[in-house]
């Protein structure tokens, strides 16, 4: 096996695993993985849909089982008192219409499985729920930057937009240093 090939083999594997902890984990956004795969590989757009959303689905089981074990100790690292009685309160009042906004929007949602878990909601239903919406912004994520990427040359944008960014890094830095000479005057 080459290395190519031994990389298009994990990146789906990887792409699983990582959706899979960002579902109950505080991690980025699964769009850090899902933008650069469909760039690099336009036409794979539905397999990367379907790890991400598989992926958020077993994740978001694994969250919600968590905080219904464990209660509000599962999540007084993530959120204080004020934030969890916040966060039940929106789950027991609007129930799976909660867990589908939140799973088609950018609300982090390893919060979205511990307040189900916190809250009680069936597991199955909520399962659903968040596998669907989490689908949902899976297609529409990746069906948009499948389109940019046939449409667009990315490996020069890149290449433009790192200049940039260095660029930027530069003049920042170099103000910085200015400005900190000047308050030492």
């Amino acid at each position: 096996m080459e290395l190519a090939d031994a990389f298009l083999l994990w990146q789906d594997i990887g792409l699983l695993l990582y959706a899979t902890l960002k579902a109950f984990l505080p991690l980025p956004s699964l769009e850090v993985m899902l933008v650069p795969l469909c760039l690099s590989q336009p036409s794979h757009w539905i397999l990367y849909s379907l790890e991400g959303a598989l992926g958020t689905c077993v994740g978001g089981m694994i969250g919600y089982a968590i905080s219904y074990r464990y209660g509000r100790r599962a999540l007084r690292h993530l959120a204080n008192e004020k934030e969890m009685n916040k966060g039940e309160e929106l789950m027991q009042r609007y129930g799976l219409w909660a867990v589908f906004i939140g799973g088609i929007t950018p609300i982090p949602d390893f919060l979205l499985a511990y307040l189900a878990g916190l809250s009680r909601m069936n597991l199955w239903r909520f399962s659903l729920c968040d596998g669907l919406a989490r689908l949902l912004r899976s297609l529409l994520v990746c069906y948009m930057f499948n389109r940019l990427g046939i449409l667009l040359d990315f490996d020069q944008i890149g290449i433009w937009l790192s200049v940039l960014v260095v660029v930027w890094l530069l003049l920042r830095y170099f103000k910085q240093k200015r400005d900190s000479h000047s308050k030492d005057e």
